[in-house]
């Protein structure tokens, strides 16, 4: 299991573009882990199971799993099978307009399942599919068409979660839709000025409420303090900086609106679990290591 964690990881690094397919046979179990990108998984041949939160998920073949970026999982596969898991770039993610303001509701995970979700998980599992053959083909605009595939599948999953969230609340249909017009605004206005001086304060002002009410149904809208969905979205624009090696730290930390390298160091560390010069490295590092696609298809 060790070194199944190890090239499980290591994988992970590797991966450079934004969407990355492994068609997967492997019968290791890995351990507790995390990862920096979002993970679909959806079993062909056998069942597989994935703990997340402590909770049992046993994924039947055609169902379909979606884990967030920073999930702690545990993945135990049987003696035989087979399933596509995509790895998605959480910038990938927040691309999809609207996304952003709702991946509350990804968290801890989203388990479609035959028993429970046939309608949505038919269209879902369908737009996988089309991601899948578009990777496969290897065309002009494949990657593309994979990216919209995917997008299609996010989306109908979050239309799907948001509307049944709004069956079981006790707000009328009308003001819940208002609601979510403006907290879906706010998350976009954070994403795109994630390296100003935003405060609570502020943006509460921006949205129309109240500060004390503000901070309230933001994190019953997004799931998190404003504060660290604030720094999400800036971790975001760091590790995106970061990837331009033409960019010295320093001047990374002031374009992610740090006021000293300390602080940068400190906070990144913090959500990150390693320095931005770490991080950095081991890009570098790894971009040259890299296995090419046909190997890392076969091997996460």
């Amino acid at each position: 299991m060790k070194e199944s964690f190890s090239r499980l990881r290591q994988l992970e690094h590797h991966i450079n573009e934004t969407v990355r397919l492994y068609d997967n046979i492997q019968t290791d179990d890995y351990p507790a882990h995390w990862n920096n990108s979002f993970e679909v998984i959806m079993p062909v041949v056998n069942e597989y199971t994935v703990y997340v939160s402590d909770v049992a998920h046993v994924i039947q073949p055609g169902e379909v799993l979606i884990i967030p970026a920073g999930a702690v999982h545990e993945i135990y596969a049987p003696p035989v099978g087979r399933r596509y898991i995509f790895m998605i770039e959480q910038s990938q993610f927040y691309a999809v307009d609207g996304l952003a303001a709702v991946q509350h509701c990804f968290y801890p995970c989203v388990h479609l399942s035959h028993a429970q979700h046939e309608g949505i998980l038919k269209e879902v599992s369908g737009y996988l599919k089309q991601a899948v053959d578009e990777y496969n083909a290897e065309n002009a605009f494949g990657r593309s068409a994979v990216r919209l595939w995917l997008g299609m599948a996010f989306l109908k999953t979050a239309r799907y979660l948001i509307e049944d969230q709004t069956r079981s609340d006790v707000q009328t249909h009308h003001r819940h839709h208002q609601s979510s017009m403006v907290f879906m605004d706010v998350c976009t206005y954070i994403a795109e000025h994630c390296s100003e001086k935003l405060n609570l304060a502020d943006v509460a002002a921006y949205s129309g409420y109240s500060k004390y009410h503000f901070a309230r149904m933001f994190k019953v809208y997004s799931g998190m303090s404003f504060y660290d969905f604030f720094m999400r979205q800036r971790m975001l624009l760091c590790e995106k900086l970061l990837s331009d090696m033409s960019l010295p730290v320093t001047e990374v930390a002031m374009r992610s609106g740090f006021g000293s390298i300390a602080t940068f160091n400190r906070i990144f560390k913090q959500y990150e679990k390693v320095t931005p010069s770490e991080y950095r490295r081991l890009r570098q590092l790894l971009a040259h290591e890299r296995t090419p696609v046909e190997t890392a298809t076969s091997e996460k």
